[in-house]
């Protein structure tokens, strides 16, 4: 039961009395509702409008408590089968849930615990203090950990999001390196696999992330243009590619109309592009190429169209991204920038006429 009370100011002549009415200091509650103690202010100097405040509190924390809340392990079952059919979320995706919210419930066992409410703000930063993840993989973690627990908010199982106050990790976004010529050759000597070679020449020129390369079928080969939808952007694009490059996509064995996805039995894309990340690994290695990662011959495609004056806006619909993340990974490599930094540069180097002064 929640009771109202003054909480008198400093210097008020009735402070020894708690429920005076012949005063307007602030009115509080103190109480239990469903074992839970309250005490908060009512933000109110009316003893009418703090009685009427406090059965909209009893009420309010009363009709949560009929709602049954699941523990974790039946929690994270719910979400994940509104996140495939409800949100209908990509396999990539609802794969990176499933990692997060396996290795949760590998930390909520050991710890013991199993109910939502026990997952507090201090247990989602001990939760988050056991991943062995750089700060960029941490923080989208995070993000996903949040995410959760929004759903249980949203569907009445816990009050708020304790995930919310935990704070992200401090990210240094590296600088983004483009191959070097020399390293493209190096690449294409070593990739001996005809197959290989022809991933590396169509992402080098195409822009295509590795995801998307595997799943390029014939259908999207319009003469010597890829047709592309982005689909961070839903963005339908055009990309031109080298004529041998065409020649080279044409000469492959195809599987199911897909040049690179050998759709055999149940094989998944994850699969494939994990084949594919592994083999290009090898050819990185041969060819002498330090930090080689697929990702690269998107980061090349990008800084050659800026290092030509191409402007940013048209190389972040290419890519299917927004303008503000190409500024943030490729603005060092903006033409324009550059020239406008080297004109003020030169700005200073101009003497100023000397007057004689009488």
């Amino acid at each position: 039961m929640l009771t109202a009370y003054r909480r008198h100011r400093d210097g008020c002549p009735h402070a020894s009395d708690r429920s005076s009415r012949k005063c307007r200091c602030a009115l509080w509650c103190d109480g239990t509702v469903e074992g839970e103690h309250v005490r908060k202010s009512l933000k109110t100097r009316s003893w009418e409008r703090a009685q009427k405040l406090l059965r909209e509190i009893e009420d309010r924390k009363q009709g949560a408590q009929t709602i049954s809340a699941p523990n974790i392990s039946e929690a994270i079952k719910k979400f994940m089968l509104d996140a495939e059919h409800g949100r209908k979320i990509k396999p990539a995706t609802l794969k990176k849930y499933k990692v997060l919210l396996a290795q949760l419930e590998t930390f909520t066992d050991r710890e013991r615990v199993s109910k939502l409410k026990d997952i507090t703000v201090d247990f989602a930063r001990e939760f988050r203090a056991s991943w062995h993840d750089g700060s960029i993989s941490s923080s989208k973690k995070l993000e996903r950990l949040r995410s959760f627990l929004r759903f249980c908010v949203l569907s009445g199982w816990i009050p708020s999001n304790p995930a919310e106050s935990v704070a992200p990790p401090v990210i240094k976004t590296p600088p983004t390196l483009p191959f070097t010529e020399k390293e493209i050759q190096a690449i294409l000597a070593k990739a001996n696999d005809p197959r290989w070679h022809a991933l590396v020449n169509l992402m080098r020129w195409s822009g295509l992330a590795i995801g998307d390369a595997m799943q390029l079928t014939e259908s999207k080969l319009h003469g010597n243009r890829l047709f592309l939808r982005r689909e961070k952007t839903n963005v339908d694009v055009f990309v031109p590619i080298p004529e041998y490059v065409v020649t080279e996509l044409n000469s492959l064995p195809k599987y199911g109309g897909y040049f690179f996805w050998k759709r055999e039995g149940e094989s998944k894309l994850e699969t494939a592009t994990g084949n594919a990340r592994r083999s290009l690994r090898k050819i990185f290695k041969a060819a002498g190429v330090r930090r080689g990662h697929p990702h690269r011959f998107r980061d090349t495609f990008s800084v050659a169209l800026l290092e030509k004056g191409v402007a940013i806006e048209v190389v972040a619909r290419l890519l299917g991204n927004t303008e503000k993340v190409c500024r943030k990974h490729y603005a060092p490599w903006v033409k324009s920038l550059q020239d406008n930094l080297e004109r003020e540069v030169q700005k200073t180097w101009e003497k100023p006429a000397l007057r004689r002064v009488k």
